[in-house]
């Protein structure tokens, strides 16, 4: 199954840097222009240099920013802002954070993983992938040759195996600790000790890994081993530039959150409030919610909470509609079964999932979205904040916004085992690793 060892990391030389929340970075596919500029201004070294640099206005190649984060780092390593550290090891990565006024810790182990095929199955995505990004990475890779960012991966560990050892580990002083401006708490320890390391390559020699976040960057390092391969290049299965850096946590770990991705209707498509509620009706048991006066966060937060009470006896999702002004509660009705209304050749665990039962019979069927990825990025707006999707209707660029329970981790299992991908933005995993926390040199072990 996984090929998981310990690998001698690259780190921030904090004597040089002090306070690392100013240098690292979120991943970068959640990093928007105006965090980037922030992100920037933070710290000279911040790692946003090197994981998503800018295009400058003289720049006259596209790839001058992918050889421009070469260059940084190649100076940083040079001037031992960035060290390397002596001895192979595997990184307990914990982050503690406060969600809806309750204390969670999430740990996981920072480790290099060898890239194998889908097939093999022992790691398996979850979701699918757009090319312009994949094409990012692969540039930013073959100019630095260093993961920069954890691609997140979760397995399953109900007997709790490692639980003990790993919190025995953490009983000494970490390597590194500080606090992120969003109030999130990291702290990270290196364990070299061989019997520690020969115990978790053995134990994830025997599981399957599970893609949570960093399905681009998996498919970078996926695609440059490839190449690697088929031109001769490759040193053999233990070329260090078969791995990339992976922080594998445990799926039944209570720290780890999994949030809904809302949709909001967007462009050029319009919708007939009347006709649509008559097309919904076909499915669903269509209600009216009844909000409370003032604002909107109060209105559609009073709408998730009818959601959740609702999510473990039919598949529910909440609409608010700009030609209407009202939330909507969408309950499938009781005589049918998504087994039955979803068509296509598809698991049972696939057409259970709200997401799918939303894209399926209305997105597609009722607003004649096709399911292609184009098409659903470009009549759709994804984002993880209901307030924003409303307002996004109330200011006129959607037409309504569909709002969605979160699935359950074992869903996102059960899903990737039958070799399937949700829908598109299906899932957000919380929280996401710090990009710059640990890295690694895919060139050297």
């Amino acid at each position: 199954m996984a090929d998981v060892r310990p690998f001698r990391g690259i780190r921030y030389n904090q004597e040089a840097i002090g306070d690392l929340s100013l240098v690292v970075a979120p991943p970068y596919d959640v990093i928007s222009d105006q965090e980037r500029d922030s992100l920037y201004n933070r710290h000279p070294y911040n790692v946003v240099r090197l994981i998503l640099n800018r295009l400058r206005k003289s720049d006259n190649d596209a790839e001058a920013p992918y050889l421009r984060a070469g260059q940084f780092l190649s100076r940083w390593r040079d001037q031992r802002i960035i060290v390397q550290d002596d001895a192979p090891a595997f990184y307990l990565y914990r982050q503690r954070y406060l969600l809806e006024g309750q204390y969670r810790e999430c740990t996981g182990i920072a480790a290099r993983v060898r890239v194998e095929e889908f097939s093999h199955g022992g790691i398996l995505p979850h979701e699918d992938i757009m090319p312009k990004p994949l094409e990012d990475r692969i540039k930013l890779l073959e100019h630095t040759m260093t993961n920069f960012s954890m691609v997140q991966t979760l397995y399953s560990d109900p007997e709790e195996k490692l639980k003990d050892r790993i919190l025995s580990e953490m009983e000494r002083f970490p390597l590194a600790q500080f606090q992120t401006a969003d109030g999130i708490a990291h702290d990270l320890w290196g364990v070299a000790d061989e019997r520690f390391t020969v115990k978790l390559a053995s134990f994830f020699g025997k599981k399957t890994l599970y893609i949570a976040d960093g399905h681009h960057r998996y498919q970078t390092a996926l695609e440059y081993s490839r190449a690697l391969r088929s031109s001769g290049e490759s040193a053999g299965d233990d070329d260090p530039r078969n791995f990339l850096l992976m922080m594998i946590v445990e799926m039944e770990n209570p720290g780890l959150s999994l949030h809904p991705v809302h949709r909001v209707l967007v462009g050029e498509r319009t919708v007939e409030a009347d006709a649509l509620l008559r097309s919904l009706g076909s499915w669903f048991e269509v209600a009216t919610v009844d909000v409370p006066r003032g604002a909107r966060s109060g209105q559609v937060y009073h709408l998730l909470e009818r959601m959740e009470k609702s999510a473990n006896s039919t598949t529910v999702f909440g609409a608010f509609v700009r030609e209407t002004d009202r939330f909507l509660l969408l309950s499938l009705k009781s005589n049918l079964d998504p087994l039955e209304v979803v068509e296509g050749d598809y698991s049972e665990d696939y057409k259970r999932l709200d997401a799918t039962v939303l894209h399926k019979l209305v997105l597609e069927k009722t607003l004649g979205i096709p399911p292609d990825r184009e098409s659903v990025q470009g009549n759709l707006l994804f984002t993880r904040d209901p307030v924003m999707a409303v307002r996004e209707v109330d200011g006129g660029r959607g037409s309504m916004a569909f709002f969605l329970n979160p699935p359950r981790v074992e869903q996102v299992r059960d899903v990737a085992d039958h070799g399937e991908r949700m829908p598109q933005k299906s899932t957000y995993f919380f929280p996401k690793p710090c990009s710059g926390v640990v890295m690694n040199d895919i060139t050297t072990w």
